[in-house]
């Protein structure tokens, strides 16, 4: 039931197909092969010539999948009869399928099975025919010949498919270009922004930005290596850690994923129970991770059992993110919602990607790889997230910034009002409090302070030094003698030696400190 419905969902690329021939025509450029072809699969490897003689006698099992077998653990021949009825001669045949271990392109002349080429990921990227993410054979035929190509696709313990297109060599080149531009732009604007949210998470000291960075970068790596640029550009001289490469980013890429939606959603608080589940899935996956390490030819040998293993744990992470975020609708519905908008585009292509690799739907129904297209709208939709999250974190720190500007205005206000508390009344040392405006003048005895205060008989003593009183008080009183402090609030008169009160009392004014009070007379 399911690969009718797909098949019906994809009518519009299936009708592009339908243009596919076993003639090449005069003008044509791109032909989808899987169409015309017969595919057969056999347990045992054969050589090529065994391969041709089977089919020539009828004794070679065919399949009727003739795109996608799905995981399995069987070699594949694929016959390909063309009858070149164009004025080009020269064509390129491409498998668009980088994940392929072993590869041979034969020619049938006279009834033998003439090895052209020899590929696949267990050589070296330098020694492929065209240096091209996919396997890519150049193939010679001449204008009104016919010929019968047989490829032979080999890999076992995983999924296979292969799917099939013959290009013109002016049509392939400009499909190379053109998909060179197309991807350059993708994975630029992933690496822009890794980039960004790597120098806000280090920035800010947020983690959240710094595991979305992560899971961004170890993904992005993943989708670069399945489409065969990892290959290309990473590991090209290294067939044994290319083994490696796409399955290893993509469990870190899992890793980074459970640790981002732990803190969009910060799980540790909003749904303590299920962060601990997490936690121990996060474990397992670590721990398996450092096993993959220590004993990489064991995870090869168990790679049937581990995909399996795999898309169980990418379901629970599935339903761990939404039950997350359904959980924070409550608390944060934007940012609940725009979650579940970029991540159900990514579950869309997770789901299409596994029914692809299980033979569900035809992979050459569907333009672009599922799970990069998924992905990268994800990636989209979840940085305008993250943009939204800075957007709030900046315009907190300005208000916070504000407050702390009116803070330091009232913290400042309140000291100068203490201040002005504080010279309004002098405290001696004795605790008495006085008022400076009722001194009317101070003398030093030895060393204790007689202070005369407006209405009051008595002096006021205490045990002081006449500088460190003056210190202390306001700007109106002067030292006009050694051993005097005057309040001039209470000065009628300055004569030559003495200055006279309002009251009458007259104070010594020595010659040393007659020239500073008439500055300040004058002031």
């Amino acid at each position: 039931m399911i690969r009718p419905f797909f098949q019906l969902s994809f009518i519009f690329f299936l009708i592009i197909q339908c243009n596919a021939q076993l003639e090449l025509s005069r003008g044509g450029s791109v032909y989808y092969l899987n169409d015309i072809v017969q595919v057969g699969a056999t347990i045992d490897t054969l050589k090529g010539q065994q391969a041709w003689d089977n089919f020539r006698n009828g004794k070679m099992e065919l399949v009727d999948d003739r795109t996608n077998p799905g995981i399995t653990n069987s070699a594949f021949w694929i016959k390909i009869p063309l009858i070149n009825k164009s004025e080009e001669s020269d064509y390129y045949l491409e498998v668009d399928y980088a994940q392929l271990d072993y590869l041979q392109l034969f020619q049938i002349r006279e009834d033998s099975a003439v090895l052209l080429y020899e590929s696949g990921d267990r050589f070296k990227f330098s020694t492929r025919p065209v240096q091209y993410r996919n396997f890519v054979f150049p193939v010679k035929i001449e204008s009104g010949d016919s010929t019968t190509l047989l490829l032979n696709v080999d890999k076992r313990n995983s999924a296979v498919r292969f799917p099939l297109r013959l290009y013109s060599e002016s049509s392939f080149w400009k499909m190379y270009n053109q998909e060179t531009i197309f991807y350059g732009f993708c994975f630029g604007f992933l690496g822009l922004v890794v980039l960004l949210s790597l120098i806000v998470g280090l920035k800010l000291k947020m983690s959240i930005f710094i595991w979305y960075s992560l899971y961004v970068l170890t993904f992005g790596l993943r989708c670069f290596a399945k489409l065969g640029y990892g290959y290309q550009f990473i590991t090209s001289d290294y067939p044994k850690l290319n083994t490696h490469f796409f399955p290893f980013t993509t469990q870190l890429a899992l890793i980074f994923l459970i640790m981002y939606i732990q803190r969009y959603f910060d799980t540790k608080h909003t749904m303590p129970r299920f962060n601990r589940v997490m936690n121990v899935l996060l474990m397992l996956f670590v721990l398996s991770s450092l096993l993959w390490l220590l004993f990489p030819s064991f995870i090869v040998a168990a790679a049937p059992v581990l995909i399996s293993m795999r898309y169980v744990v990418v379901v629970t992470i599935i339903l761990f993110a939404y039950m997350s975020a359904e959980n924070f609708l409550r608390i944060d519905a934007f940012s609940a919602r725009i979650f579940l908008v970029g991540y159900s585009v990514f579950f869309l292509g997770v789901f299409s990607q596994i029914l692809i690799e299980y033979g569900a739907i035809d992979r050459s129904l569907i333009p672009w790889d599922p799970l990069f297209a998924g992905f990268f709208i994800e990636v989209g939709v979840l940085s305008y997230a993250m943009i939204a999250i800075l957007m709030n974190i900046i315009n907190e720190k300005n208000r916070l910034a504000i407050a702390n500007v009116q803070l330091k205005n009232l913290v400042d206000r309140f000291e100068r009002e203490s201040k002005e508390q504080e010279t309004a009344y002098v405290v001696l040392k004795s605790k008495a409090v006085v008022d400076p405006h009722r001194i009317r003048y101070i003398q030093s005895d030895d060393h204790y302070l007689e202070f005369y205060l407006d209405n009051k008989e008595r002096p006021e003593v205490d045990r002081n030094k006449l500088s460190a009183v003056l210190e202390i008080l306001p700007a109106q009183f002067v030292q006009i003698h050694r051993s005097t402090i005057v309040n001039l609030e209470y000065v009628k008169t300055i004569f030559g030696n003495y200055l006279l009160l309002n009251d009458g009392e007259e104070l010594k004014l020595s010659r040393t400190y007659k020239s500073k009070l008439e500055e300040r007379l004058a002031k």
